[in-house]
């Protein structure tokens, strides 16, 4: 009996241990602290009053034929260092929404997908019934407009689409600060832009190229009746020299832009650059202001850590961008030593005769400079800046201002 009762005994204290081990062990454990990512800040100047606002105004989602939601681009522009953003799906071309409607298939009545017909961009359907857009682009707007709410971004949410008609002849246009981009749609693409100018909207030609070649009378037409307000001087790593050319010309609004379907990290995350950007110069970060510093040609485009635009805003963005200061002087031989400090996030190379600097973000750099051989008069900072790029497929040649504090 005594047996039995120790043998009971020693059961009960055996299953008390072993509720309480485990109830000792936690439920849940971390295996690590979670950190929330970090936005890349982008460090730049004020150039002549203005703040410089950075914006990637051509993008897609999976409601076209981009592989990110549209509140992963929201999320990636905010951590890519972006202060604006234009999500612009294709008018025309929705395989996002098609592939949508094959998953939804077994939700129909017949059991197969809706079907989609997407509205002609290069011909009108046999049956001579243009079938018009069929999706909601103000709402992949608004659903942008949530993420940035929800997820408390100080990010600017510019409202526009990609329009293509006959990609071959025609190309593709980007339209922005459109109120409703349902109604200005028109199978006739002329049309569509006096559409979209009706709403004070802003129609820029994206990746030009070489695309005018096939058809340059239709495009000069809407040059001329000014339906193009501006081009993509860069898309993603390609630049156009020509087109850059034309801007300055015909004072025409000059855009950098990633025009991402994929990933961005994918693209530029081994690159050591900033993903291709359009620096605004504004006195604010709205909708106003942005618009107003685009008509104006306030503009620096950023693509591969090359800065491309007017000269004059090259060189107030170079001059605001490093601190110049005369370190050391020799009177008898004419010889002074300079101090350059990179005050930003970007990186600048500087060519004097053979010799090229290149001025990290945030790094300092001693230049020596004596007297010119035939006048006798002492020589200034002044580089040809090799990371830039003004008409004509040129360097422009700066002349760095001296801090005399």
């Amino acid at each position: 009996m005594k047996k039995l009762v120790f043998a009971l005994v020693f059961v009960v204290f055996s299953l008390s241990t072993v509720y309480a081990q485990q109830k000792s062990l936690p439920v849940v454990h971390r295996t690590c602290n979670e950190v929330a990512n970090r936005r890349t800040e982008i460090i730049l100047p004020q150039v002549k009053g203005f703040n410089i606002y950075k914006g990637d105004f051509h993008t897609h989602t999976i409601y076209s034929d981009g592989a990110a939601s549209t509140t992963g681009r929201v999320d990636e522009a905010w951590y890519d260092g972006l202060d604006i953003l234009a999500i612009t799906d294709h008018y025309e071309s929705n395989s996002g929404v098609k592939r949508f409607f094959k998953v939804a298939a077994p939700y129909n009545s017949d059991g197969k997908p809706t079907k989609y017909v997407a509205p002609g961009s290069t011909k009108m359907p046999k049956d001579g019934v243009d079938p018009g857009i069929k999706i909601d682009f103000n709402a992949i707007h608004k659903e942008a407009e949530w993420a940035v709410g929800r997820r408390g971004y100080d990010l600017l949410l510019v409202k526009g689409c990609e329009m293509a008609r006959n990609n071959e002849k025609l190309g593709h246009f980007n339209a922005l600060f459109v109120e409703d981009l349902n109604s200005i749609y028109n199978f006739d693409v002329k049309e569509a832009f006096k559409n979209v100018k009706k709403q004070g909207g802003i129609i820029i030609h994206n990746h030009p190229g070489n695309i005018e070649a096939n058809n340059p009378e239709w495009h000069e037409a809407v040059r001329k009746e000014g339906l193009i307000d501006g081009y993509e001087v860069a898309n993603g790593f390609a630049y156009y020299p020509r087109i850059h050319k034309r801007c300055v010309d015909e004072k025409l609004i000059m855009l950098g832009n990633t025009d991402v379907h994929g990933m961005n990290s994918h693209k530029y995350g081994t690159t050591g650059w900033f993903r291709t950007m359009t620096f605004v110069l504004a006195k604010e970060l709205t909708q106003e202001a942005i618009k107003e510093a685009l008509l104006e040609r306030r503009t620096i485009v950023y693509s591969g850590g090359d800065l491309i635009g007017e000269e004059e805003w090259l060189n107030e963005l170079l001059n605001e961008s490093i601190q110049c200061q005369l370190a050391k002087e020799n009177k008898k031989s004419g010889t002074r030593i300079y101090t350059l400090s990179n005050l930003t996030s970007l990186t600048y190379k500087l060519r004097r005769g053979n010799t090229i600097y290149t001025l990290e973000p945030f790094e300092t750099i001693t230049v020596s400079y004596g007297k010119d051989k035939k006048s006798g008069k002492l020589l200034y900072p002044r580089f040809r800046v090799e990371n830039m790029w003004v008409t004509d497929y040129k360097h422009p040649y700066i002349d760095i201002k001296v801090d005399k504090k």
